[in-house]
């Protein structure tokens, strides 16, 4: 007898309850969006995105049929304008990858999972930004080269790893420009504010304002931005790889 009455509560909960599980108005609402965004999770790539081979995804999808060879739009077809400085200053990286491998409901943007792989569709990601601001070029990185090295390499490190001799001083620790989920989650305004302005609380320091004599720079307005695209460096490449030259080969042959 005490078996049985012991195996009530156990039958009740497996078999007799069932209503209790289910879901109405704002808590069936609640999961839906919670699997929607398992769905549509985000997977960082394992290497630093190429921007030129962007541009063969680019060229691959026909991106510029709805985008227009410059981003600008096509009328009739797309009134986003990914050649706006200010648009694309406010866009993060990953949410830019999102909508891209996913799209959106209230859009009629193609979702791209299927038809490329995520190293593709974070490359064209970073090949998009450069229409609206064009890539740091090479004589541009070897001008700021020593002005980073004067004023941020002290704590960020010469290469960007947040490894400068006084980074082991600090806590919390000065950033590493390579961790792709912080900065891809992170807009360019919202890193222009971080040199702009400084953060006190990481001891992060004001640069707006102020001058390297040395190298006879002013940190403007303007030349921030820069220092953020010389960021941006750090975790995407302006170099193509052999895979997508020879996939561009081959298309065009």
């Amino acid at each position: 007898m005490k078996k049985q009455l012991f195996l009530i509560p156990i039958l009740s909960t497996l078999f007799g309850c069932s209503h209790e599980l289910s879901l109405t108005g704002d808590e069936a609402q609640l999961v839906e969006r919670n699997i929607t965004q398992a769905s549509e999770v985000v997977v960082f790539p394992d290497d630093n995105p190429s921007i030129p081979d962007g541009a063969v995804v680019w060229k691959k999808m026909n991106c510029s049929q709805c985008h227009g060879a410059q981003g600008q739009g096509v009328a009739q077809k797309c009134n986003l304008n990914l050649s706006s400085t200010q648009y694309m200053r406010q866009r993060k990286p990953v949410e830019e990858y999102q909508f891209l491998a996913y799209g959106k409901p209230t859009t009629n943007h193609p979702t791209l999972k299927d038809k490329l792989s995520r190293r593709q569709i974070w490359d064209l990601v970073f090949y998009c930004r450069t229409l609206a601001q064009a890539a740091v070029s090479d004589d541009e990185l070897a001008q700021i080269d020593p002005v980073f090295g004067s004023n941020c390499a002290v704590c960020h490190g010469k290469r960007g790893h947040g490894d400068g001799p006084l980074a082991r001083n600090m806590e919390p620790v000065p950033a590493n420009f390579h961790q792709f989920p912080r900065f891809y989650d992170r807009t360019d305004d919202q890193l222009w504010d971080h040199i702009a302005n400084g953060i006190q609380w990481e001891g992060m320091p004001d640069f707006l304002g102020k001058q390297d004599r040395t190298k006879n720079v002013k940190f403007d307005k303007q030349y921030i931005y820069k220092l953020v695209q010389y960021v941006r460096n750090f975790h995407s490449s302006n170099k193509p790889t052999d895979l997508a030259q020879e996939n561009h080969t081959n298309e065009a042959q």
